[in-house]
């Protein structure tokens, strides 16, 4: 039997309703569906670990297809497992379901056409890809998205890693032993700092500790990588779990200017420089991995609201892509397996590691 969490059974969930509604909905700012702006829908990719499953609805069939295997099923099936897979994602949250669970009656009707998975496949940024018509343009763009759902925990557009470290060297006051230990004893990072400035000390950024993340922050702005550590000691700083925003943390870091830039000219720069930063984040790049900007196939996301309603944000529609990225991303505190939050001494220089983590608000 197939098991997922809220967040896998939204993928097939997200399958059927776009064959189910034949048009993909554009959304605006907080998660607002702009009704009078969609797109007709010609096609629906789902990429399976061996295959593509192409979905073409014509009057009342969908048409089936992965180059072996061509059946069809009546539109009406997909419209009534829609409503079954929505209900049963709720209800799992009525009980407060944890972990995995099943959905007999989906797994069913997936096996109809031979797809035994609830998840995409792995290696691909997109879980659905989508053929849509552009009346404007008159062109037919095939856009790959990755499934985002409300219904499910936030995910994480940035995952906290090892490469993702930042170096802080740590000025002034040269803390002793038993000032070491205390703060190293301290589990609250705001708490943290504050010892560390009580005893005189400071934290100045001193590198980002994997070189090709170092070089990937290079190709949005050569400085910023100093812009992203003065938002990560601002997030260990901060004693207000709301306010752990991207945006409130870049209005901080405009408001000190420290790179000084020329504000007056352009007051927004900061802001430019971190929407371009999440928007290539979310096409591909890896904080380990050499980023040449070469998009993957996927372009944006596909949000399951809590109500079950389909919205899209996707490069495609470039400034509500970005709007979505900058105003609904969070940093997050790692998980503390990873080496970081521990004073540390290296070459007789005292340092702290602070850890990237960019997760999604609910």
């Amino acid at each position: 039997m197939l098991k997922g969490n809220r967040g896998d059974w939204s993928e097939p969930y997200a399958l059927f309703k776009l064959i189910s509604d034949g048009k993909l909905y554009i959304g605006g700012e907080n998660f607002q569906k702009i009704d009078d702006t969609f797109y007709p829908i010609l096609k629906v990719i789902r990429n399976e670990k061996d295959r593509d499953i192409s979905f073409i609805k014509k009057d009342d069939t969908v048409y089936i297809s992965d180059g072996k295997l061509e059946l069809t099923i009546p539109f009406t099936e997909f419209q009534k497992h829609t409503i079954i897979c929505l209900n049963k994602i709720k209800d799992s949250i009525k009980k407060s379901t944890k972990g995995p669970f099943e959905i007999p009656e989906i797994e069913n009707f997936l096996n109809s056409f031979s797809l035994k998975t609830l998840k995409a496949k792995a290696k691909l940024k997109n879980d659905i890809t989508v053929q849509i018509e552009d009346p404007k343009t008159y062109i037919s763009p095939t856009l790959g998205f990755s499934v985002k759902s409300q219904l499910g925990s936030p995910s994480t557009l940035v995952n906290a890693s090892d490469p993702t470290n930042f170096t802080y060297t740590i000025t002034g006051q040269r803390l002793t032993l038993s000032q070491i230990t205390l703060i190293n004893e301290e589990r609250i990072f705001s708490k943290k700092i504050k010892l560390m400035n009580q005893f005189g000390a400071q934290l100045k950024f001193e590198r980002v500790e994997h070189p090709i993340f170092a070089s990937n922050l290079q190709t949005i702005d050569y400085n910023f990588d100093k812009i992203l550590a003065e938002v990560v000691l601002l997030f260990y700083e901060n004693e207000t779990r709301g306010a752990n925003t991207v945006a409130n943390f870049i209005q901080k870091v405009t408001e000190k200017n420290s790179i000084g830039y020329n504000l007056e000219v352009n007051g927004n720069i900061y802001q430019m420089i971190m929407r371009k930063f999440l928007t290539d984040y979310a096409l591909g790049m890896r904080a380990a991995e050499v980023w040449k900007r070469e998009y993957q196939a996927t372009g944006g996301y596909l949000i399951v609201r809590n109500d079950g309603e389909l919205l899209c944000y996707h490069f495609y529609f470039t400034k509500n892509f970005e709007d979505y990225l900058y105003n609904n991303t969070k940093l997050d505190t790692p998980d503390d397996r990873l080496e970081y939050g521990k004073i540390y001494i290296e070459n007789n220089i005292q340092k702290i590691k602070l850890n990237l983590q960019i997760r999604f608000r609910k």
